[in-house]
C-alpha cells in the first residue's frame, strides 16, 4: 500500500438472532456473517454484503472501515471460512484496528526469476509460503517478492536473506529455509570443496577390515 492510502469502506448490519439457521438465512439474502473484536470491547455480531467483501478480497484489501448503523471503524480481515468447494465464503472474522498502529499478519512469499539450478535438472522445494510479518496496518504489502535468479543446486534462500518493505520485521526464525533446490531424484549432492571421498574399507572373510 502506498503513502497515499485510502480505506475503503463498507456497510455491515447488526445481528440480533445468532445460530447456524439465522446464519442461512443471512446467507440467502446475499450477506455473511461476520464477527467484529478486538480493541478491548465487546465482540459485535454483523453482517455485510456477499459482493462487498468479494471485491475486497479480489483486490487484496485486508484493512478497510465498516459502517454500522452511521457507526464507524476501522478493521482488518483476520479470518474467512469458506465452504467445502471452496466457492461460497461462510463467515468471517474481523479484528478493530488503528489504521496507523502496528499489527502481525501472514504474507505470501512470491517467488520472482527462474533458478538456474532447475533448469539444471534440480527439484525447487519451497518450505515456507507465508512469512509473519509485523508491519503499519496501512502498509500490508500484497507479498513479499524472493528473486531465485541465482539458485543453484544445493542451494537456499533464508528468512534472514529476505528483503522487506522499511519498518516491517519478519517474526519468522531467521535460519528457517523458504525455498532452495534439491538435487534430481536418486542423485547426491556434489561434495565440498576440499573434502576428499573416504575409500571403502575392504573386508575378509573374517569380517574385519584388511590392510592393503
Amino acid at each position: 500500500m502506498s503513502d497515499d492510502f485510502v480505506m475503503h469502506r463498507i456497510s455491515a448490519f447488526k445481528r440480533d438472532k445468532l445460530g447456524s439457521i439465522e446464519s442461512r438465512r443471512i446467507r440467502r439474502a446475499g450477506r455473511i456473517p461476520a464477527v467484529v473484536y478486538g480493541h478491548e470491547q465487546e465482540p459485535a455480531h454483523v453482517s455485510v454484503e456477499d459482493h462487498d467483501l468479494r471485491n475486497l478480497i479480489k483486490n487484496r484489501e485486508r484493512v478497510f472501515e465498516i459502517d454500522v448503523d452511521g457507526q464507524v471503524e476501522e478493521t482488518m480481515l483476520r479470518d474467512l471460512q469458506w465452504d467445502t468447494f471452496g466457492t461460497e465464503i461462510l463467515h468471517v472474522d474481523l479484528i478493530r484496528i488503528n489504521a496507523s498502529e502496528r499489527v502481525t499478519v501472514e504474507v505470501p512469499v512470491n517467488l520472482r526469476g527462474t533458478s538456474p539450478g532447475v533448469v539444471a535438472g534440480g527439484v525447487l522445494e519451497q518450505p515456507l509460503h507465508t512469512l509473519e510479518l509485523d508491519c503499519l496496518a496501512h502498509s500490508i504489502p500484497d507479498g513479499i517478492p524472493v528473486r531465485i535468479n541465482s539458485l543453484e543446486i544445493g542451494d537456499a534462500i533464508h528468512v534472514n536473506e529476505i528483503e522487506v518493505p522499511r519498518g516491517s520485521k519478519i517474526h519468522n526464525a531467521g535460519d528457517q529455509i523458504v525455498v532452495h533446490v534439491m538435487p534430481p531424484m536418486g542423485v547426491a549432492e556434489p561434495a565440498e570443496e576440499g573434502e576428499a571421498a573416504e575409500a571403502p574399507e575392504v573386508i575378509g572373510e573374517s569380517g574385519e577390515a584388511t590392510e592393503d
